[in-house]
């Protein structure tokens, strides 16, 4: 068996014979050869120390990155509470001036969960079209009222909305339940995602709450959810307090 520079052999013991730079052919015996060892990096001494400092580097940054993200969610958790918090205790909402609780309820709802616009809509009697009771602009920082939508233009959103469920489209163009408004509201709008939350008046639905992000598309997470859900039962307390300062002052 001839060997030549660099040849490597299984760990055994065997007779062979090595060709020397002389030109002799001399036998030999190699015991317990070490072949299958690693291969010997081509690298200077301190490669292992490079690579090691490059892994606790990506390993920090990775670390950091999850540090801050959980800062973010913690600042946003806080900014929805105290908003909630806010919200519970603000007078307006037993005042029984419902205009006031419902403008006061759009416009934080859009500043703590950062959408430009949001709005409360009652349904008519006899339901067949949704009122805009107030809607709050973030980007101007303007109430408005008074838009109507018609059930006969959206019948599947309002189809939807009378089983009381919650409509939470990341992609309000697209989304079955809400792409009838595309070309007449969200596009012109520059709507992007939806978040509606119906508004319950003891077992009846009286309206809904409306988050409507622009800019990138948004999924929506389950706490801005609950804070829409948390907003529709504002409404609902708000709508309560109304009627009963109402029918106190008509006796």
């Amino acid at each position: 068996m001839a060997i030549g520079y660099g040849t490597r052999v299984s760990s055994c013991s065997l007779k062979c014979d090595v060709r020397h730079s002389s030109g002799d052919v001399r036998s030999s015996r190699l015991d317990d050869c070490n072949l299958g060892a690693p291969v010997q990096s081509q690298l200077g001494p301190d490669s292992g120390a490079i690579f090691d400092l490059f892994v606790q580097e990506e390993a920090v940054e990775s670390l950091t990155l999850e540090i801050e993200r959980l800062q973010e969610k913690e600042n946003f958790l806080n900014r929805l509470l105290m908003a909630m918090t806010l919200l519970s205790r603000h007078r307006s909402i037993v005042s029984g001036d419902l205009g006031s609780a419902l403008r006061d309820i759009t416009r934080m709802a859009a500043l703590s969960v950062q959408v430009q616009r949001a709005s409360v809509w009652f349904l008519d009697e006899t339901r067949t079209h949704l009122t805009c009771a107030s809607i709050f602009d973030g980007l101007e920082g303007l109430h408005s009222e008074g838009a109507q939508l018609l059930a006969s233009d959206y019948p599947t959103y309002f189809a939807e909305i009378e089983r009381g469920r919650v409509v939470a489209a990341g992609d309000a163009r697209q989304d079955p339940r809400t792409r009838e408004f595309a070309e007449g509201y969200l596009i012109p709008l520059s709507i992007t995602s939806m978040l509606d939350v119906p508004i319950k008046a003891g077992n009846r639905l009286a309206g809904v709450v409306c988050l409507e992000h622009t800019g990138p598309q948004r999924a929506w997470l389950p706490e801005e959810k609950q804070f829409a859900a948390f907003a529709s039962s504002l409404v609902s307390l708000a709508m309560e307090a109304t009627e009963r300062i109402r029918g106190l002052e008509g006796r």
